[in-house]
């Protein structure tokens, strides 16, 4: 999971937008909007590399990604067998995990160039289609989002045709099955542990 994450978070934090009711023309131009926003932050003075701004960066993963539905993908059936308890706790930590992973101002200078190549909007649901180059390759990144409290939210990536919340889904019932949901949830919280210990 995490090192999808931190393949698509490059571009992840450009999405999240307020509105964007018309068409795909005024989607990307709140995705412009946000992109601004990121690179004024880690072009500061001081990189990005404060404690505020870290803390602004992790405000805007807060306020762009669908972290419920994001998890309930991850989880696929399993998520049924969960009480509301367990199902809390498991958002908790995932949204934890990818709020510490990507307040880091040094994933968002390693693309060298993004196009967007295309938008699709239907009701409430949305796709944005980029392409990231980097220094030696490049990947596709499409952003999976709906609108929730007329919000779009991103709930799932798809790298390189490889979807974050199918793949997390494959490891996750592989460890329930090996171990049991709360060693999953051992097994994320220490990861959790690891990043903080960073």
């Amino acid at each position: 999971m995490i090192l999808l994450l931190r393949h698509a978070f490059l571009m992840l934090v450009l999405m999240g937008v307020a509105g964007a009711s018309d068409q795909g023309d005024a989607l990307l131009e709140m995705v412009k909007s946000r992109d601004r926003a990121i690179q004024d932050i880690v072009r500061s003075e001081t990189g990005g590399d404060t404690a505020e701004e870290r803390a602004a960066l992790k405000a805007i993963v807060g306020e762009l990604f669908d972290f419920e539905t994001f998890s309930r993908e991850s989880l696929g059936r399993d998520w049924t067998a969960r009480t509301e308890e367990d199902r809390a706790d498991f958002v908790a930590v995932n949204r934890q995990l990818i709020e510490k992973n990507y307040a880091d101002p040094a994933l968002y200078t390693k693309a060298e160039k993004i196009d967007y190549t295309g938008v699709e909007v239907d009701s409430t649901q949305a796709i944005v289609k980029t392409v990231v180059y980097y220094r030696r390759e490049s990947s596709t990144i499409d952003y999976k989002l709906h609108l929730v409290d007329g919000k779009w939210l991103i709930y799932d990536m798809v790298i390189d045709e490889l979807s974050v919340a199918r793949s997390n889904r494959s490891q996750f019932r592989r460890e329930i099955r090996r171990s049991s949901f709360a060693g999953l949830m051992d097994k994320l919280k220490k990861k959790l542990s690891e990043d903080t210990s960073d």
